[in-house]
């Protein structure tokens, strides 16, 4: 375990040491498509042999109703869950060589479709037709709360997603502080016309875009027309999220876990969003942050092994940035204590030069290496437009980071890592 003397004593000098990540090439920026009702935003890239194809819709959380918890996600699961020729979505499209998932996030769910070239047109059709008549029966509806029961499992029992679910229920109001994917209770209590109400109100194709990335083509142009005009003509009005703003002392919020096995803490700072002037000096905080405990490694190591991680959640905007600490590496007081120590240093006295440098070289790495899989590049593009922003957004991040100074780090730390406040995941008896 970590111990105080040496936590302490890094928070105030603000020199722990660095490990320099290689930044990786920028993507060479994305081509608008007019598709009629919708827009396509087209990044081509010969050197991968895969085509990605994701499908936004303005469906996140804040559109769900009081005690609709879990049904944006109900929804979309019940979509990959539709029949087509005889069989649910997802398997048609894994039949046939493909692969498609979703995700919700506060103010939109996305769907991803990646096949081979030849095959992402033939797939996308699939999906389209999935999207123009779902199924909410009872049947689709239990199998898509069977599904989406395993994976709330699965982050049950992640005790830094537990807090993070804790944080943003605290911060953000309404559905969007919800679990993004519901509690089995809840999913219990939404039925057909709750599922259907919801599709209808806001899967519609003027609120829709698609992003395409990889060895893009006519094919994925044909693809991406189907699935907007799969779905119903219109708009739905728009909203921003709303937020309870963090005060001088931290709320404390606690939950004890039988599959929890040592204490983390994870501690939620309201943040600048993608877009803001701001962003880049957050990510070199965030480095700055995540690297207060660490130890130089040969290896990555498992979450239970480490010490400190980061979760910046620039999905939404206003955006959250949560870092957890691991009990069983760090004692939770003195962690807290020296992250406290550190924001507090790093409002009121600036980098030196050569520290400031190390630094803004590991956010660099660190922003490339969350835009790396077909996937995540789709998402980086989607995000951007969802949020109102030029497509290359993203792609523009890296450079912004390289101009960061010590005053921008300074005059960030003092306006956004000031207030916090902090969820506790404790084991169940004696171990917490």
């Amino acid at each position: 375990m970590i111990r105080p003397f040496a936590v302490l004593a890094a928070a105030l000098v603000l020199v722990a040491p660095v490990t320099a990540t290689a930044a990786l090439p920028a993507p060479g920026g994305a081509t608008v498509v007019d598709l009629g009702d919708a827009r396509a935003y087209v990044e081509p890239d010969a050197t991968v042999a895969l085509t990605g194809l994701e499908l936004f819709v303005r469906a996140g959380l804040d559109r769900q109703e009081d005690r609709q918890n879990g049904l944006a996600a109900l929804v979309a699961q019940s979509v990959l869950r539709t029949p087509v020729d005889g069989v649910p979505l997802a398997d048609a499209v894994e039949a046939r060589g493909g692969s498609v998932t979703f995700a919700v996030a506060a103010q939109y769910a996305r769907f991803y479709l990646e096949a081979r070239p030849e095959q992402i047109g033939p797939l996308a059709d699939l999906v389209a037709r999935a999207l123009h008549a779902p199924s909410f029966d009872p049947a689709t509806l239990a199998a898509a709360r069977r599904e989406l029961g395993d994976r709330i499992a699965d982050a049950q029992s992640d005790p830094r997603l537990v807090g993070l679910d804790m944080l943003r229920g605290s911060y953000y109001r309404d559905g969007a502080g919800a679990p993004a994917l519901g509690t089995p209770q809840t999913l219990l209590a939404l039925g057909t016309a709750d599922a259907a109400a919801f599709y209808a109100h806001w899967y519609v194709r003027g609120d829709a875009f698609v992003t395409a990335v990889g060895r893009t083509g006519p094919a994925d142009e044909s693809g991406s027309r189907a699935l907007v005009d799969a779905l119903a003509p219109g708009n739905a009005p728009d909203g921003a999220l709303a937020i309870r703003p963090l005060t001088a002392q931290p709320k404390r919020l606690v939950t004890h876990r039988d599959d929890v096995y040592s204490p983390y803490v994870v501690i939620g700072f309201e943040a600048p969003a993608l877009g803001d002037r701001d962003f880049p000096a957050a990510l070199v905080i965030r480095a700055i942050l995540s690297d207060l405990f660490k130890q130089d490694q040969a290896t990555v190591r498992p979450f239970v092994f480490r010490p400190i991680g980061s979760i910046y959640g620039y999905d939404a905007d206003p955006a959250q940035l949560a870092l957890w600490l691991n009990g069983s590496e760090v004692e939770p007081q003195v962690g807290l204590a020296a992250l406290d120590a550190l924001v507090k240093a790093a409002a009121e006295k600036p980098l030196e030069a050569a520290v400031l440098a190390r630094y803004r070289q590991r956010a660099r790495g660190e922003w490339a290496l969350e835009s790396l899989s077909l996937d995540e590049r789709a998402w980086s593009i989607g995000n951007a437009v969802a949020h109102g922003l030029n497509a290359d957004a993203s792609a523009q991040v890296g450079a912004a980071i390289d101009e960061v100074t010590a005053a921008d780090v300074e005059r960030v730390a003092k306006k956004w890592f000031q207030r916090f406040d902090v969820a506790l995941v404790l084991p169940r008896g004696d171990g917490g």
